[in-house]
């Protein structure tokens, strides 16, 4: 395997993704070329190019990261039709403006919170038709599923509304 393509495995560990399809992604959702997708992480233009090029494995800024994470959210909520273009032409300002690099922090384990993110993503009823569309083929995924979005009546969960 080439360092290249190791580079890649690794950020797919990092990321999910390789970032060359992160970044792609990205852009391709929001409207920005690699060179603005830069700008807005306050990377320069040749680092990213490495980063997607598998050349380096990871962001070692945290504010960069933390900014990339919110620029990912911000296309997965225009991709979802939850933020409209010109609300997210905004967000993009208020993201490179941003100092805070508190999204670098690892994934909560506790319930309450992975149940928050869920929902902040989709409501309840969104999640339990993906669990079960899912069912057949992960059944671990989708009772997990079930068991993170469901409301205190329904056996577990943190009411999202109280």
């Amino acid at each position: 395997m080439s360092e290249q393509a190791a580079n890649r495995r690794r950020q797919e560990e990092l990321y999910g993704e390789p970032l060359a399809s992160l970044v792609s992604g990205i852009g391709d959702t929001l409207g920005m070329n690699q060179t603005a997708v830069a700008r807005v992480l306050g990377l320069s233009t040749p680092m990213l190019s490495h980063l997607v090029a598998g050349r380096r494995v990871k962001i070692g800024s945290p504010l960069a990261h933390a900014r990339l994470v919110q620029l990912r959210q911000l296309a997965a909520d225009v991709a979802a039709g939850r933020t409209s273009p010109a609300q997210a032409a905004e967000e993009v300002g208020r993201i490179a403006a941003s100092q805070d690099s508190w999204a670098t922090t690892a994934p909560t384990t506790e319930p309450a919170a992975l149940q928050q993110q869920l929902l902040s993503v989709a409501p309840a009823e969104e999640w339990v038709q993906i669990a079960g569309e899912i069912a057949d083929r992960h059944p671990g995924a989708a009772a997990l599923l079930h068991q993170l979005v469901a409301r205190p009546a329904q056996g577990g969960g943190v009411d999202r509304e109280g």
